[in-house]
């Protein structure tokens, strides 16, 4: 009985990526990259770091004015693909190899995903618990976008060493190995990206004050936690920083501020927990206190400008041409044409997993773990408010405890009437696609136009291959096109670009914005002040539609009435099937210097 118990696991964990690769093959999408900006801006960087780009260069030289743009992304998360293409490459051409790398990764990254719900299932209930809490997974993460084959941004990684952490944090005994990986798990996931901060921090408050209400019977977990953040934080700071940038302070990635401050409160909440564990429990929270104390110390004298948020610095033109139409970047209750469709989707299961903990706290069920989750499902739920990206944690965060209830639900049904089946409506509530029937059918009819309108004439039409084939034929040169653009030509041509949808590409997206906001007479001098060699321009993109909007003559909105001035040579687009996208290069010469705007 026990064999085939654990061969239902097993088999669970074996379904959902096999669904994942599945679905891909279905559709189509197999073998292609993912279709986020982030996910090709992701290959662009393997690619680069194969091409014999320095590991501690995390320069984007092809992006952003003269000298690139430096990325904030960490190196941890090209490993898995680089070791991947490594073994692929073995018995398959490059280019092969790369494909099955990024193909095959984010199907196996949901492992590292379903191998912490399992963990934390199991440390705060049975078998019968964790196997619930796994095929609610099956339904969630089968299809999830996230680690579809070729959707290799960072995120897959993240999701998975949040997990990690949070299933090891939960153990009963407090075991020191546990801690060590918990603290490990969350160092990686911040060594990775800045975006996880909040949870982190709620996890490391869990631990903490788990540690100073338990006493003596904590402290070996707490200084297994400590150490583990703080050893993680030192091994991910010396292997993917270059000894010259040990000094910078970078607030959106890891740099010197956060490795300090994660040394201060690891090691601190370590030494605390060594020293003051077996006293009583206020000097224990004067100990954490005084261990927070020091690291925002550390954070106010090292980085206090990592206080505020790292967008607060954009000008207001920028923050309305640029960041407010960076759809992941809004609000969940923001102005959207999905708005309404995509509310429950989004909140459903994270406000109902809430309830859920919430009410086992009332009930005193499960008071540690319920305290727990109803932490982080509180953090997910106000960050999510802020950022609509933040929903995937809320969703994470929100599996353990709605399969413990759908388990529980299971025990009692069955106990009262063998045929109970109530545990299906259950499971039913704990799916986030339930959640966004209501929304899609009260979506008014306005919703519904503008989603159609939204469609017609797809940018995704001028993204056809005819265009990178024609793109490719063309001298090496400086494209100006929309930012949701840029990573596309990077990746399928070996020409540069302005601008990106990264913050720290400020001065490639604010020379852009001058450029299609131009007045007719400064467009030429502009363009050549910028070293553009191309402009390509697509009818039914937002940032085109947007720019033409906010200035009726500005050089876009010129461009969308083909109005198209000397300096501008059409390119015409010859292979492949007809795409709406237009494309221009810049003249040079004395018959374009002495008139800037004369419309052929």
């Amino acid at each position: 009985m026990q064999i085939r118990f654990d061969a239902k696991i097993a088999l669970l964990f074996l379904i959902v990526p096999v669904c994942l690769v599945a679905s891909s093959v279905l559709q189509g999408s197999f073998g292609q990259i993912g279709p986020d900006g982030d996910d090709v801006m992701r290959l662009v960087q393997v690619r680069d770091l194969l091409n014999g780009q320095d590991w501690f260069d995390l320069h984007q030289y092809r992006m952003g004015p003269d000298g690139g743009t430096m990325m904030h992304w960490s190196r941890l998360a090209d490993l898995p693909i680089v070791a991947l293409y490594s073994l692929f490459h073995l018995f398959l051409p490059s280019d092969t190899a790369l494909v099955w790398a990024y193909s095959a990764w984010p199907p196996l990254s949901v492992l590292v995903v379903l191998g912490g719900f399992y963990a934390g299932a199991r440390h705060v209930s049975d078998r019968a618990g964790a196997l619930a809490c796994l095929i609610l997974s099956v339904f969630v993460y089968a299809a999830h976008y996230r680690f579809s084959p070729g959707a290799i941004d960072h995120h897959n990684l993240q999701l998975g060493l949040i997990a990690v952490a949070m299933g090891l944090a939960l153990d009963p005994l407090r075991r020191a190995g546990r801690g060590v990986g918990a603290g490990m798990a969350l160092a990686a996931s911040v060594a990775i990206g800045g975006e996880v901060y909040v949870f982190v921090a709620a996890i490391c408050a869990f631990v903490a004050l788990d540690w100073v209400v338990a006493g003596r019977a904590a402290m070996r977990g707490a200084i297994g936690f400590g150490a583990g953040l703080a050893a993680g934080l030192e091994i991910a700071f010396f292997t993917t920083i270059a000894p010259s940038h040990y000094e910078v302070v970078a607030c959106d990635a890891l740099s010197s501020v956060s490795l300090l401050a994660g040394l201060a409160g690891g090691f601190g909440l370590a030494a605390a927990a060594l020293v003051t564990s077996g006293r009583n429990v206020w000097l224990r929270l004067g100990a954490l206190m005084l261990v927070g104390a020091v690291c925002a110390g550390t954070l106010v004298m090292v980085g206090p400008e990592c206080l505020s948020n790292p967008l607060g610095d954009l000008s207001p033109e920028v923050k309305a041409l640029w960041l407010d139409r960076v759809d992941e970047a809004r609000p969940v209750f923001s102005s959207r044409p999905d708005r309404v469709s995509t509310l429950g989707f989004t909140l459903g299961i994270t406000l109902l997993a809430l309830g859920v903990s919430l009410f086992g706290l009332y009930r005193r069920q499960r008071l540690r773990a319920n305290l727990f989750f109803s932490g982080l499902l509180l953090a997910a739920l106000v960050m999510t408010l802020y950022q609509i990206r933040f929903y995937v944690f809320g969703h994470l965060f929100a599996i353990i405890p709605l399969g413990l209830w759908v388990a529980d639900v299971y025990r009692v049904g069955k106990a009262k009437n063998p045929s109970s089946v109530t545990y299906i409506g259950a499971l039913a509530l704990s799916l986030p696609f339930l959640w966004a029937v209501p929304g899609l059918l009260v979506a008014d009819s306005a919703e519904t136009g503008n989603k159609t309108s939204s469609k017609t004439g797809d940018k995704a039409e001028c993204l056809q291959e005819g265009v990178f084939t024609t793109l490719q034929t063309l001298p090496e040169g400086r494209i100006l096109a929309s930012a949701d653009f840029g990573p596309m030509i990077l990746n399928q041509t070996g020409h540069s670009i302005l601008q990106g949808n990264y913050h720290r590409n400020q001065a490639g997206i604010r020379q852009v914005i001058d450029l299609w906001l131009s007045e007719s007479g400064q467009t030429q001098s502009l363009l050549t002040a910028s070293g553009i060699d191309y402009v390509m321009t697509c009818p039914a993109d937002a940032e085109t539609r947007l720019m033409s909007g906010h200035d009726p003559e500005g050089f876009a909105a010129r461009l969308k009435r083909n109005e198209i001035p000397d300096f501008l040579e059409n390119i015409p687009l010859e292979f492949g099937p007809k795409s709406p996208a237009r494309l221009y290069r810049i003249r040079r010469g004395d018959d374009t210097n002495q008139k800037d705007e004369d419309v052929s």
